[in-house]
């Protein structure tokens, strides 16, 4: 039997209901053929799936946050972003920086996503939002603090060793 290598970037957060099998750097998350290297920063909801079926690495950048029972596959992940509860990213799909995937919302297998683009609706619409605030980027931090400090009052978090 294999063991599993799993490390975490500074400040993770992954709930204890979360699955880790593979050779992962943090997450919620199913490295079947090829590694999964997640940044720092990120935030891991509960029932979050991150599955990589290809044999090439899914990087994920620093700052994002998957919420509750989403899906990621794709081959890339910028900073900066949110999955909201129940949004998918499907195939060999790239997503850039400072971009939204809406609550069960979901992108088509294997496209890019630009930089700043917003999934919403039941139809999966697409718009672009303007260039980020400071203010909103204060904001999103602000955000991740709260839940790494929040999640842990209301669910059991893993321990992982740090990178």
């Amino acid at each position: 039997m294999s063991r599993n290598r799993i490390t975490a970037g500074i400040k993770s957060v992954v709930c204890q209901e979360t699955e880790l099998r593979g050779e992962i750097s943090i997450g919620s998350v199913i490295a079947e053929n090829g590694p999964i290297y997640i940044g720092k920063n990120n935030i891991i909801e509960e029932n979050v799936i991150i599955f990589n079926k290809n044999s090439t690495p899914l990087v994920i950048g620093d700052d994002n946050e998957f919420e509750v029972g989403c899906y990621v596959e794709g081959s890339r992940i910028g900073n900066n972003n949110i999955v909201e509860a129940r949004g998918k990213i499907l195939g060999s799909t790239a997503v850039g920086n400072y971009c939204v995937i809406g609550s069960g919302c979901s992108t088509e297998n294997n496209e890019t996503i630009a930089d700043l683009t917003v999934i919403y609706g039941s139809q999966s619409k697409r718009r672009i939002q303007n260039e980020p605030l400071a203010t909103q980027a204060t904001l999103h931090a602000r955000h991740l603090d709260y839940l790494r400090e929040v999640l842990p009052k209301y669910n059991h978090l893993k321990k992982l060793e740090s990178s």
